[in-house]
């Protein structure tokens, strides 16, 4: 079996030689593809980011001078309507809010929704009513839209088979993705959407081979973000990103702060 074996694993190297080169090629024609949906229109402001907390801490300070304050602010559970996505969007905007009113204050946020229900017992336990008398102004609703999985996509993939000696396989992909968030605000009164004041904005995500290495552009105002992702995190690494941007735009705009100053400085 080992004259077998030996020619198998030389077959199956030269092969997959051969399609690590086409591969290579194809890879080259998705990374240029990826390239120019970064670079947009000639001269647009390009800027390249790890993530939006220069921007959630501008804001801050906007909010502060501005003396906003204590804003009561619902946020829904943010849905992936496409089930693919599978981050926690909820929980990454209230960080983003959190994190932008560290001094102002500006928004206070409030969290009553499917993972309430133990504090709500204990509070019902303990006949405390008081949470209920600060009630929201607006509520935040979204989902995620959108996820356009593989819009382009290289996959290359081999393998051999000797019977009962295994068999021998490697692959290799890459893709671009698209990923959409859609944010609303609505105004508790009367359940109405608050004209103008909305988030939608979308990331394409660049994965090179085996998921090893990720890029990521955000397109906002005619600036061009490129987002260096973690090789560990990916795709959530740039859902965040997603989320951090909306929180500031959606806040902005209900604070009415001249928020495109934090994302274009």
């Amino acid at each position: 079996m080992k004259n077998i074996k030996n020619p198998l694993i030389m077959v199956c190297v030269a092969v997959m030689c051969g399609c690590a080169s086409v591969d290579s090629r194809l890879e080259d024609k998705l990374e240029s593809e990826f390239a120019e949906i970064k670079q947009g229109p000639n001269g647009a402001p390009y800027k390249n980011v790890t993530s939006f907390s220069d921007s959630l801490s501008c804001m801050d300070r906007l909010m502060l001078a501005k003396n906003i304050r204590d804003i009561p602010v619902m946020v829904e559970d943010i849905d992936d309507k496409t089930e693919a996505v599978k981050t926690g969007v909820r929980d990454m905007l209230v960080s983003a809010i959190s994190e932008m009113t560290y001094r102002s204050h500006g928004i206070k946020l409030i969290l009553y929704g499917k993972d309430s229900g133990n504090l709500i017992s204990f509070l019902k336990a303990a006949n405390n009513n008081k949470v209920y008398e600060s009630l929201p102004l607006y509520d935040i609703q979204g989902s995620i839209s959108q996820f356009d999985k593989g819009v382009t996509s290289v996959d290359t993939s081999i393998g051999l088979f000797a019977r009962r000696d295994g068999g021998l396989g490697a692959s290799r992909g890459s893709s671009l993705s698209v990923v959409a968030l859609d944010l609303n605000i609505v105004s508790t009164k009367d359940m109405s959407v608050v004209p103008g004041v909305s988030s939608k904005n979308s990331v394409a995500i660049f994965q090179r081979g085996d998921s090893l290495d990720a890029d990521a552009s955000i397109n906002k105002f005619g600036v061009y973000f490129d987002i260096n992702l973690n090789r560990n995190e990916g795709q959530a690494q740039a859902v965040r990103s997603l989320v951090e941007l909306a929180a500031v735009e959606i806040v902005g705009k209900l604070t009415q702060v001249p928020y495109e100053q934090c994302l274009k400085n």
